[in-house]
């Protein structure tokens, strides 16, 4: 079970694969060829994700901290497996860290869990801002409490990230079905509850399903 909580203070990698659906299989393999998530490296925990329109493929990986991440970047294997990946998929990492969480009080237990037990449906967001000044705009308004998401049916959590750079925010949900999500997006369209910061600012929302996890192990 992975858990997103700000104060963990995990350094977190969204990695953003686009390829086609014949390959994204194959990018779960080579995640797991690479073996466990193991804490002497500082791995903490990869969460795999591939989207249900087949183009896509996402890892959440959280890291201690930034030190452990680039430890491991001149690792042998990983660089191999990594140019394997590339000649059937592009590739985009969001270096960040969780800044707001929240999960419907009537749940019970208010931490966010990533479970391959879990039947979920899972968005993630990415909203590109052109400024760190942009970015504290948006985050003003997204990554406060919002009392209308905990009474909207099928609504489990969501949890807001800030990129270090100041270039993007990403919004990781879940919901309890496909169904749940889609009448809660057309109700706040319909409203005209997209918040002004918003306004200039590019998103791409992906609809996801867990296919792989590992956290790490104890020595």
């Amino acid at each position: 079970m992975t858990r997103i909580s700000v104060k963990d203070q995990y350094y977190t990698l969204v990695n953003i694969f686009e390829t086609s659906p014949e390959h994204q299989h194959r990018l779960i393999e080579i995640w797991q060829s690479l073996g466990a998530a193991d804490e002497r490296t500082g791995l903490v925990s990869v969460n795999a994700h591939l989207s249900y329109d087949g183009n896509s493929v996402i890892s959440y990986i959280q890291w201690r901290d930034k030190a452990a991440w680039e430890g491991i970047l001149s690792d042998p294997s990983r660089q191999e497996r990594f140019k394997e990946v590339m000649t059937f998929a592009t590739f985009d990492s969001i270096h960040c860290e969780v800044v707001y969480t929240q999960r419907n009080p009537k749940l019970g237990d208010p931490t966010i869990e990533i479970t391959e037990q879990q039947d979920v449906f899972t968005v993630i967001e990415v909203a590109r801002t052109r400024s760190t000044a942009q970015q504290d705009a948006l985050l003003a308004v997204v990554a406060e409490p919002n009392a209308v998401l905990d009474t909207t049916p099928g609504y489990v959590s969501h949890s807001v990230h800030r990129d270090f750079e100041g270039e993007a925010v990403v919004s990781y949900s879940q919901w309890q079905s496909e169904e749940a999500y889609q009448a809660f997006r057309a109700d706040r369209d319909a409203s005209g509850g997209r918040p002004a910061a918003l306004d200039g600012v590019d998103i791409r929302e992906y609809a996801l399903r867990i296919a792989y996890i590992t956290e790490a192990t104890k020595s």
